[in-house]
């Protein structure tokens, strides 16, 4: 009887072993799961949205392997006519960093910027703090411009229509100008480092990168603008005034800043008198907008028709080729070459 109560002893001490093993090796199975779980969160890539090409571009070069970027607005579609949907919505929510241009290019971003949780998702305004370039102030230099007083470089066009309601009191886009694109690339930066700081060496170094090709591309447009026979420059969308302003060019445009705002007759007719009294040969397009008014000055006046990209998105075959928002801006520059007739 001892005998047999020594057997169960025995195996009952071994059967408690075998559990305290067994909970263990499962903790300790359990802790190596867990490792692998946050190694793996933490070499996920942050995720950030843009509303404009040249932010998306930008955020994709500064931010590299370490973030997941989405423009907003999808390859060839009209950025004045974008509104998010509630699917944007969603996926805004889920973001850790929405950059969006601002000085009033986004009608709907306070409607979408309230109903974001500031903890969860960052926003930032790319153009917030930059000199900007008042509307009003380019109707009244238009009227001198069309006078013959040229002293308001850059600025210059043919309405009275208050056509600067369309975005607010400031022309939106700035990017058009290398320089300010590079104080919003350095904002872009800066966001990126505040919500993954884990990471802000590899951001500086690459904000540096891109900080040094906008210097190059802005000595570029100074070097060969230098030797532009003409200053005047004919546009079908009045979205060049930052870029006119920079290099000394004065712009005349056909639209507004909305382009699907068209100008009177009386206004159509001043600016073909225009255009033929400069003895102007070409009128600029965008790229993703069919200006019909545009093409009726091109043809009353005998212009020929050129492109030239507001880079505000890009086409799907620009997007699918990798254009990026330099490649752009010197595709612009050949243009320019040809329409001012660079020596």
């Amino acid at each position: 009887m001892t005998k047999v109560k020594g057997y169960w002893k025995l195996f009952y001490s071994l059967f408690v072993l075998s559990l305290v093993l067994a909970v263990f090796l499962i903790g300790c199975g359990q802790k190596g799961e867990g490792a692998a779980s946050a190694g793996k969160a933490n070499g996920e890539k942050i995720q950030v949205y843009t509303s404009i090409f040249p932010l998306y571009d930008f955020t994709r070069t500064i931010g590299g392997e370490h973030v997941q970027v989405t423009n907003l607005l999808p390859p060839g579609a009209e950025g004045h006519d974008y509104e998010p949907s509630a699917k944007d919505m969603a996926k805004l929510n889920e973001a850790k960093l929405f950059i969006y241009n601002g000085a009033g290019y986004e009608t709907w971003i306070e409607n979408v910027t309230k109903n974001l949780d500031p903890q969860k998702t960052k926003a930032l305004d790319a153009s917030q703090g930059l000199q900007l370039i008042e509307t009003e102030m380019h109707e009244h230099e238009g009227e001198h411009a069309h006078e013959g007083e040229h002293s308001h470089k850059g600025e210059s066009v043919h309405e009275e229509d208050h056509s600067e309601h369309a975005h607010g009191k400031y022309d939106p886009h700035v990017w058009l100008n290398p320089m300010l694109a590079k104080q919003q690339a350095e904002k872009v930066k800066n966001a990126l480092a505040e919500v993954d700081p884990a990471h802000k060496d590899a951001y500086e170094a690459n904000y540096k990168k891109l900080a040094a090709d906008l210097d190059a591309l802005d000595k570029e447009y100074k070097d060969v603008i230098g030797k532009a026979k003409k200053k005047e420059l004919v546009v079908s969308h009045k979205a060049f005034a930052y870029l006119t302003r920079q290099y000394g060019l004065i712009q005349l445009s056909v639209s507004g800043l909305s382009p699907s705002e068209e100008p009177s007759q009386q206004q159509l007719k001043s600016l073909i008198d225009t255009v033929k009294a400069h003895n102007i040969k070409y009128v600029a397009f965008e790229g993703l907008v069919e200006n019909k008014v545009a093409k009726t000055v091109q043809r009353e006046s005998g212009a020929e028709a050129v492109t030239l990209y507001t880079i505000e998105n890009v086409t799907k075959e620009q997007f699918d080729a990798g254009k990026t928002y330099i490649d752009l801006m010197k595709e612009n520059l050949n243009t320019l070459k040809k329409v001012l007739e660079v020596q």
